[in-house]
This record gives structure tokens, sequence and C-alpha cells, in this order.
């Protein structure tokens, strides 16, 4: 037994597949309608922190 592999990957299986990563936001942000501020990216949207006040982000049960 090797121990140089991680556990439960094979010698034969050394062909790693990474996923595809989705490109990254390369633009500017939209400005908020509401406030005229740059919107940040929060949560995979956009979303303007200033107007949404702290209740904006992921949610922690």
């Amino acid at each position: 037994m090797s121990t140089s592999l991680p556990f439960g990957m094979d010698e034969d299986d050394l062909d790693l597949e990474l996923p595809v990563l989705p490109p990254q936001q390369s633009a500017a942000p939209p400005d908020c309608p509401f406030c005229g501020e740059p919107m940040t990216f929060i949560d995979a949207e956009w979303g303007c922190a200033d107007c949404n006040g702290e209740l904006i982000g992921p949610e922690t049960g």
C-alpha cells in the first residue's frame, strides 16, 4: 500500500480532472438603481450593500 496517494486512489488512476471554473466578472459593476453607487457581487448576484444594509448576505440559520 502506497502512502503517497490520497485514500481510495488507485495507482492506475493518476489522471485527475479538475472542474472548469466559470469566467470571472471583468466588466465594471452596474450602478445601483436607487442610490447610483456601484454595486458589489454578493452571493453570485449584483447587490447594493448600502441600500440593503445588514440584511444582505448568506443565511446563517
